[in-house]
C-alpha cells in the first residue's frame, strides 16, 4: 500500500475564494482507481483492480470516463478490451489510449477537471478473493465473465456435454497449464498420456502476458489442470460448468484454497484438487526428511529461505 498515492477529499462551499478554475469540464461521470499495489501479478489485477472496477464502473453503461491515479501504461495496453468495454472514452488515439493520468495536475492550476459527478475509489469484493461483494453491488462475478466474453469476443459459453443427446460420445478438451521455473510439473507427458487414455482432448499450453489470446486458449477448454499460480486466474474466461483442477504444491493449502478454490464456487465453475506429498516432491529428493524445509516449511519461510521453498 506505501505505493498508492493518497487523495484529500476537500469540502468547499460553491463559488468560494479557495475553489480553482476548471480547465476542463467533462459531461460524463468520472471513477477514480489506482493502479499501484501489486497490480502487476494478473491475479491482483483481477481481484483488486478489474473486477472492483468492473463492479463501480458498469451501473454507467459506458458513460463514465476512468481516471487513473498511479498511471501504468503497459496496463492499459494489456487490459484495453476490459476498459473499452467499460468506458466508450476509452479510445484509440495518436497518443495511445485516451486515458485520464490524474496525477498529471500542475501546481500553478492549469489542468484541474471538473466533473458533476466523481466515485473516489472501487468497490470491495466480499471475503474471497477474484469475487463481487452483492451487498454493495447489482452485479454478479457471473455477470462479469459474461462481460469478459462480449470484451473479448469469446464462443464458448458453456464447457461440453459428455453426451450429445446419448448419441453420439464427445471427447472433452483438457489444457493442461505448464510453467518453467518454480512449481512446474515434472510428469507432464505422463499425465497426458493418462488423460488421453481417460478420453480427453489434451492440449499444453504455457499462458504467457498476452491476455487476448490466453482468454481464447482458456475459454476454448472444458477442464484446465495447473499448478498453484497466477496462471490460474484466467478461469474467469472459462464457460460455465467447466472444471478448475488445481495442482496444490506441498503445504500451500490454504493459499491455493483462498485464491483459487473458494472463489469458484460463485463462478460457475466446478473445482477438484490435488494436494502433491511430501514423497512427491522435488524437494524430498534435495533435502533429507528432518530438514525444516519439509518439517516446518512456515518457519523455513520466515526465515527468508524463500528461494529454496519456490521449488516446491
Amino acid at each position: 500500500m506505501e505505493s498508492v498515492r493518497e487523495w484529500t477529499v476537500k469540502v468547499v462551499p460553491k463559488n468560494h475564494q479557495d475553489l480553482p478554475h476548471c480547465s476542463r469540464v467533462h459531461d460524463s461521470p468520472g471513477v477514480i482507481f489506482s493502479l499501484a499495489g501489486f497490480c502487476g501479478n494478473v491475479f491482483h489485477s483481477f481481484s483488486d483492480v478489474l473486477i472492483p472496477l468492473f463492479a463501480t464502473a458498469r451501473p454507467f453503461n459506458r458513460q463514465v470516463k476512468l481516471l487513473i491515479t498511479d498511471y501504468r501504461k503497459w496496463f492499459i495496453y494489456k487490459f484495453i478490451p476490459i476498459l473499452q468495454a467499460l468506458s466508450r472514452y476509452s479510445t484509440f488515439c495518436n497518443s495511445g489510449y485516451e486515458m485520464v493520468d490524474i496525477d498529471d495536475v500542475q501546481e500553478d492550476g492549469k489542468n484541474i477537471h471538473c466533473f458533476s459527478r466523481l466515485t473516489l475509489g472501487l468497490k470491495g469484493r466480499q471475503s474471497n478473493e477474484l469475487s463481487i461483494n452483492t451487498s454493495e453491488s447489482e452485479f454478479t462475478i457471473i455477470d462479469f465473465k459474461k462481460f469478459l466474453r462480449s470484451a473479448y469476443s469469446l464462443r464458448k459459453t458453456t464447457a461440453i456435454k459428455l453426451q450429445d443427446g446419448g448419441k453420439k460420445k464427445l471427447a472433452p478438451v483438457l489444457l493442461i497449464v505448464t510453467r518453467r521455473r518454480t512449481r512446474a510439473l515434472s510428469n507432464v507427458e505422463e499425465v497426458e498420456r493418462m488423460a488421453v487414455q481417460l478420453g480427453f482432448k489434451v492440449t499444453i499450453a504455457e499462458i504467457d502476458a498476452n491476455v487476448s489470446k490466453s482468454a481464447e486458449v482458456i475459454n476454448s477448454c472444458d477442464v484446465v489442470l495447473g499448478v498453484h499460480g497466477a496462471a490460474l486466474t484466467n478461469m474467469v474466461f472459462l464457460p460455465e460448468n467447466a472444471v478448475q483442477i488445481q495442482v496444490v504444491p506441498f503445504d500451500t493449502d490454504w493459499i491455493a484454497k483462498n485464491a483459487y478454490g473458494d472463489p469458484t464456487k460463485d463462478m460457475g465453475v466446478r473445482y477438484l484438487e490435488y494436494k502433491i506429498g511430501i514423497e512427491e516432491s522435488s524437494l524430498s529428493k534435495k533435502y533429507p526428511p528432518d530438514h525444516a524445509v519439509l518439517t516446518n516449511p512456515k518457519l523455513f519461510v520466515m526465515k527468508d529461505h524463500t528461494t529454496e521453498f519456490a521449488e516446491c
